[in-house]
């Protein structure tokens, strides 16, 4: 049997600092919508992935202010 080593953590992780976003276009119903990729190998795919993450629902928070702005 495989021997697993487990570590106890007392406080948040320091997930590091994610690196430049790369980004991808993309074309879904005739529009273009600009994806961003994140690599699941890198080193730093925790805080690359957290990032993508906050972007994405900062984007989400925008889109539902300008809904309820224009009612």
């Amino acid at each position: 049997m495989a021997k697993m080593k487990v570590d106890i953590v007392d406080g948040p992780i320091d997930l590091g600092k994610p690196g430049k976003p790369k980004y991808r276009t993309v074309h879904k119903d005739g529009k273009v919508v600009k994806l961003r990729v994140v690599d699941a190998d890198s080193p730093n795919f925790g805080a690359e992935f957290l990032a993508s993450f906050k972007a994405s629902v900062r984007k989400a928070r925008e889109e539902n202010r300008a809904i309820k702005a224009k009612d």
